[in-house]
């Protein structure tokens, strides 16, 4: 099997990782509740801690990020110990899984927590300092779309001033380029809600 098409099925592995709903298991296992009949009809966290269980939201929450930080720390460690941008490429699929899942008709959460655990495993110095910015912001001007962008805009641009410092562990050009590809799902996702509405 030549090295091109192991990439390739790293990646499709990744991705089908991220497509598995936590959200819905616990869910019907928890509450017997089917979360795509409540809220807002989406397997996001947010969703299941209005309108389900507040204790398996936060649950869920916890998951989607360990889940995404746990298959990249695998992943480097078992595969790709010298190719950060295919990493990279690994992170993004298991993010673009929960948002877009194969097996729940492309219709997953909304929640930026998967991205931030992608974030926090590159440049996890940046992505706290970032962190606590927005959550500054959202506590005082419950401003939580613009923290969410500012998540997004920020840390690759933190991490460029920061990297000399040796703790960010890839270029922040692959930084860069993953905040463009969240920039063009969240494009999707709220095109998606806006139909649905």
């Amino acid at each position: 099997m030549s090295l091109l098409i192991k990439e390739i099925l790293l990646i499709l592995a990744a991705y089908l990782l991220g497509s598995f709903s936590f959200t819905r298991l616990l869910t019907r296992f928890y509450s017997k509740v089917n979360i795509y009949k409540a809220g807002d009809f989406t397997t996001d966290p947010g969703n299941v801690y209005h309108h389900v269980s507040k204790a398996i939201g936060i649950l869920c929450w916890f998951i989607d990020f360990m889940r995404v930080y746990l298959i990249l720390f695998l992943t480097k460690y078992f595969f790709l110990k010298d190719n950060p941008f295919l990493l990279m490429l690994v992170g993004l699929a298991v993010v673009a899984g929960h948002y877009f899942p194969v097996i729940h008709s492309f219709v997953g959460g909304y929640s930026i927590l998967p991205y931030i655990a992608l974030l926090a495993y590159f440049a996890p110095i940046p992505t706290l300092f970032v962190a606590i910015i927005s959550g500054i912001i959202i506590l005082a001007y419950k401003q939580i779309r613009f923290s969410k962008y500012l998540m997004v805009i920020m840390v690759p641009i933190v991490s460029y001033f920061y990297n000399p410092l040796k703790n960010v562990k890839v270029d922040a050009k692959y930084l860069l380029l993953a905040s463009v590809v969240m920039g063009v799902v969240n494009f999707l996702i709220s095109r998606r809600h806006s139909n649905e509405i």
